[in-house]
């Protein structure tokens, strides 16, 4: 015969499992700028653009064609602004707007703000050879 504390325990256990599936079950809300591959579409440069990664862990994955990667902490600072550490200086943006297939940075850079334009990466893409 199971011991009544064990019994109880048990079935705090079973109550707890059961409201952690009913909440896992409930939908939330997937933050668009998170997890996808988004390239700057038209770079000051003429290069391909810089392509950025906001993954859900924090971490800020940079790239381009040109440079080696990068790896930034970012967050939310608020609903429609983020910033990140960029070798010891703290880069805001504003989150002018994203879908699932573009996103319009506002990034502040001292008194200036400069407007940045990324489309969703097309996959496959191999940068091209950049020597000349």
């Amino acid at each position: 015969m199971p011991h009544p504390a064990g019994a109880a325990l048990l079935a705090l256990g079973l109550s707890l499992a059961a409201a952690g599936a009913a909440s896992a079950a409930q939908p939330v809300a997937a933050d668009p700028l998170v997890g996808r591959v988004w390239v700057e579409t038209k770079p000051a440069s003429g290069l391909p653009g810089p392509m950025l990664v906001f993954l859900p862990d924090g971490t800020l994955i940079m790239d381009s064609c040109w440079e080696t990667y990068a790896l930034r902490k970012w967050s939310r600072t608020a609903p429609d602004a983020i910033a990140w550490d960029e070798d010891g200086a703290t880069i805001t943006a504003k989150v002018a707007s994203v879908s699932p297939a573009q996103l319009v940075l506002k990034v502040g850079a001292g008194k200036d703000v400069t407007e940045h334009r990324y489309s969703l990466a097309k996959v496959p893409y191999v940068c091209p050879d950049m020597k000349r």
